[in-house]
């Protein structure tokens, strides 16, 4: 494996050339998500390996939330994250909110999803490391996803200044604040960095949300620059969109990613319906192994 930090100029170099090659973006194909034959595992797998990211496509009668469970197994996603009824498959849908509800949970909303990680509130032994999301019916309109590989944020920040990516590396570079609900702290102050070297895989993790609110940068010169200079990048970085069609679905090692917001129909048939696991493992960190 090719090390982000012993072997930086290597690192850099396939980094680069691995999300150049994946435009113009081509879903992969999948036949049965009961049985995915060899090839199509090696796909993915290459694209995850290299690029962070993959987009697959079910065929129509294979489009039903039974096909993610055996999905999550075969991308390698064990380890996954539970919702408070203990489900690890958890549907987004636009649910109509009011005030502060609707700034804490956006992504059940129609509103813009800004840019940031899954989990980043997490305390630092349940960090997502992978998603899926899955679209079972696209809104009417809008819901436009934008994906960006991290490393290429890291690549950026290091080129202009090795110091950048060494201030976003120390261990209380982005602080989430205390959860507190009616009085009640339901989760506690989060201080941890922004990128840093998965214990597992040794491969260059992100933690980080675009939003203002809630959020506590450490009060450094070098971290504040950095943070200003993301932003930024963010704009021009070779940023892919994509809006998820019927049976497709985003799989990533929890890379940068953000949503327009959308309209839904009147009717079920235009309602945006997207079915989102997330896991504590990085894809395909296993053997491949079709006989799931």
């Amino acid at each position: 494996m090719i090390d982000f930090q012993s072997d930086y100029s290597t690192w850099r170099e396939n980094c680069l050339n691995a999300w150049q090659n994946c435009t113009p973006l081509n879903a992969i194909k999948l036949k049965n998500p009961d049985q995915l034959d060899s090839a199509e595992l090696e796909q993915l797998a290459h694209q995850c390996q290299t690029a962070n990211f993959a987009i697959y496509q079910l065929e129509p009668e294979s489009n039903t939330r039974a096909a993610i469970p055996q999905l999550t197994r075969y991308f390698g996603m064990t380890r996954c994250e539970q919702d408070e009824a203990d489900h690890t498959i958890t549907e987004l849908r636009n649910i109509p909110m009011q005030g502060d509800l609707a700034s804490a949970y956006i992504p059940y909303t129609d509103h813009r999803l800004n840019w940031h990680t899954d989990g980043y509130y997490n305390p630092f032994e349940q960090h997502i490391r992978s998603f899926l999301l899955h679209c079972q019916q696209p809104a009417l309109t809008g819901g436009e996803n934008m994906i960006l590989n991290h490393e290429l944020i890291y690549i950026a920040l290091h080129d202009e200044d090795p110091a950048l990516t060494a201030a976003l590396m120390q261990a209380d570079a982005l602080t989430i604040p205390a959860n507190v609900q009616a009085g009640i702290e339901v989760r506690s102050a989060q201080t941890g960095p922004v990128f840093y070297r998965d214990p597992h895989s040794q491969r260059l993790q992100m933690r980080y949300t675009a939003r203002t609110r809630s959020i506590a940068w450490k009060q450094d010169a070098l971290v504040a620059h950095a943070a200003q200079r993301i932003q930024t990048l963010l704009q021009d970085q070779g940023v892919i969109r994509h809006t998820l069609q019927a049976g497709q679905g985003l799989i990533c090692n929890n890379i940068l990613h953000g949503r327009s917001a959308f309209t839904d129909g009147n009717i079920p048939d235009q309602q945006r319906l997207m079915y989102r696991v997330r896991s504590y493992d990085r894809l395909f960190d296993q053997p491949l192994n079709n006989d799931t």
